[in-house]
């Protein structure tokens, strides 16, 4: 976080207190706010806004300068419309400008890259002239924004200098093998250090078609991925045309490559939640042999900063597949000469480093004896189910007219679930916002009439009428019924209440949170006295073979149940599943990790226990 100037804390000027209390705590919180700012970007949007709620101004405004003159570039509230690419000169800031009547007008010089100065204004019959405090207040957020602009553009050199290093360590990274596939997980996996993407891949590219050979993020591929068929798919495209583009926004193509792409793919890229993509082809003199292919589920995903960083990754790794290609043309060539130079080597060995090695395979056996870790446990028939229901309620009444989710639907916390008939509020909302635009015009003609009388009552109305339209809104906003909880939908049919009342308050769907799971399995009653609470579990799933979760046993039963003439006792065991990558009806293969043996415990433990119960079988 970016240290404030200690003169922006300066003390006030004569005249000028600054007491404590709800005032200096606003004024201070956004200083600081804006002080701790690293992004330039931002400084100005935040200025604007301290400056318009501290000095409860009606408008605000920035000013550059231009040619000789002060320009306008920004502008918020009042007249904000109508101040942009406005010139004047420095010493009109300071007062009402042509068009503005009845205004209270306060301003602050900037020194921070075109800047010149920020200006706030407000009604002066409603708010007043400003007063000296305020001035000073203005001053000291401008000095704040100064402080800000300066941290921002010292991170901006830092950047470069982080950029370089992710270059430097790019290129002793993809240099430093020849093995092909390992090659292509360097690359894919450094992009990742570059780019905020959801989904990276790189593919071969040979005869119109792309061999997907490593994703970002995982150790294996499967080809047979729906999403990763479609992603081959495109990818083969984008290789074929053999020129970079950057897809910022699918819904709003830049260029006729776009709009040529998104006529082929936009249906797989909409299923697949592909919002913008990057697509470098890996291409050289020969041709081009690959290609880098980065999606996110945003709009514009990636700056041309990194953009630069993912073509020179893409570069990189042309070269490296050429070499590593090359290489591999000679099929086994390395693998038979080291396995014979090995063979060769040990027979060379003197007879002592022979029996070295002997020992240490002894040693080797001992600690396989005596080092231990937790026993697994096989759990029998594991099925995940949700852990809590969560009634979908309306907030107000009104008829169903469409369903957005289906039965085993899958949502998100805050997405729509129900849509109630809303035509007849909206048409309300609608008559009371016109009502108060009427209202506002009727009081500005009543102001330049003079009326003050009626400017008064025109300005009340207009109130009441916001306010009622506010309430509209709020009741157009209602009928968008929207899930409280991320999960599943659990009532059967649910299309079919469409036509149908909703009262206010009553439950009309119902979702199971997924956000932690409950894995319900069985054990067998031979293992049960190893099985505890708190004990951890750990499983896969089919659709994320890669990856291993884990959770907690929670509870053991205390009867058995009969399963095909095998006693088994349920367990329930809490599962986090945070990214929600697990679904309530999935079926696990899990393990419950019990206390610690050895390998030789684990191999005589079988044959142990039958041969106790054989013997107490004989002799008892």
């Amino acid at each position: 976080m970016a240290a404030m100037d200690p003169g922006v804390l300066a003390t006030p000027a004569a005249g000028v207190p600054l007491t404590p209390g709800p005032a200096i705590d606003a004024w201070f919180a956004a200083t600081l706010d804006i002080a701790s700012t690293l992004d330039a970007n931002d400084v100005e949007a935040k200025l604007l806004n301290a400056a318009t709620t501290l000095l409860s101004a009606d408008g605000a405004s920035l000013w550059q300068m231009h040619g000789g003159s002060l320009v306008c570039p920004i502008a918020v509230g009042e007249g904000a419309q109508r101040l942009v690419g406005r010139r004047a000169a420095g010493d009109e800031l300071a007062q009402p400008l042509d068009g503005e009547e009845s205004v209270a007008v306060v301003s602050a010089p900037l020194t921070f890259g075109d800047v010149g100065a920020v200006r706030v204004t407000r009604d002066a019959a409603a708010g007043g002239p400003y007063t000296g405090a305020e001035r000073e207040t203005l001053d000291r957020l401008a000095r704040a924004a100064e402080v800000a602009w300066r941290n921002a553009q010292q991170v901006t050199s830092n950047d470069r200098a982080r950029d370089l290093a992710l270059v430097m360590e790019m290129s002793r990274e993809i240099a430093s093998t020849l093995d092909l596939d390992r090659v292509m997980r360097s690359v894919v996996n450094l992009a990742m250090k570059a780019l905020p993407f959801d989904r990276g891949a790189i593919a071969l590219y040979e005869r119109g078609t792309c061999d997907i050979r490593a994703v970002a993020g995982t150790d294996e591929v499967d080809p047979d991925d729906p999403e990763l068929q479609d992603l081959a798919a495109r990818s083969a495209w984008a290789a074929g045309i053999g020129e970079s583009f950057y897809l910022s926004d699918r819904t709003e193509p830049a260029s006729d490559a776009e709009r040529t792409f998104l006529q082929i793919f936009s249906d797989d890229l909409a299923a697949d939640g592909v919002a913008s993509g990057l697509y470098i082809p890996l291409k050289d003199d020969e041709g081009v042999v690959g290609i880098l292919v980065l999606e996110s589920a945003t709009t514009d995903f990636a700056t041309p900063r990194q953009q630069e960083l993912a073509t020179i990754l893409a570069n990189q790794a042309t070269v490296a597949l050429r070499n590593a290609q090359l290489y591999n043309q000679v099929p086994l060539a390395d693998a038979l000469g080291a396995l014979h130079a090995r063979k060769e080597a040990f027979f060379a060995l003197p007879r002592h480093r022979r029996l070295a090695m002997a020992i240490g395979v002894l040693v080797a056996v001992g600690a396989l004896t005596l080092i231990r870790w937790p026993l697994r446990v096989d759990a029998k028939a594991p099925q995940f189910r949700p852990t809590s229901r969560a009634e979908i309620r309306p907030l107000t009444d009104g008829i169903i007219e469409r369903v957005l989710v289906r039965e085993g639907t899958s949502v998100e916390r805050g997405a729509p679930i129900v849509q109630l008939r809303d035509a007849e509020r909206r048409a309300d909302y609608d008559a009371a916002a016109a009502a108060a635009i009427v209202a506002d015009r009727a009081a500005a003609s009543a102001a330049s009439r003079g009326d003050a009388a009626e400017e008064r009552l025109q300005r009340m109305r207009a109130d009441v009428l916001r306010r009622e339209a506010a309430v509209r809104d709020e009741q157009v906003r209602a009928a968008t019924v929207r899930a409280p909880v991320a999960g599943v939908v659990l009532t059967p049919r649910p299309e079919e209440r469409v036509g149908s009342w909703a009262d206010a308050g009553s439950p009309i769907l119902v979702l199971g949170r997924t956000d932690t799971l409950e894995l319900e399995f069985a054990v067998d009653q031979r293992d049960v006295g190893r099985v505890s609470v708190g004990e951890e579990v750990r499983l896969r799933v089919d659709a994320f073979p890669q990856r291993t979760f884990a959770g907690r046993v929670t509870s053991l039963a205390d009867v058995g149940t009969d399963s095909a003439g095998i006693v088994v006792f349920p367990v329930r065991a809490m599962v986090p599943n945070v990214d929600g990558a697990l679904r309530p009806g999935m079926v696990a293969y899990a393990r419950v990790l019990t206390a610690p043996s050895s390998i030789l415990g684990r191999a005589v433990r079988e044959p142990a226990r039958r041969l106790r119960l054989l013997w107490w079988r004989m002799w008892s």
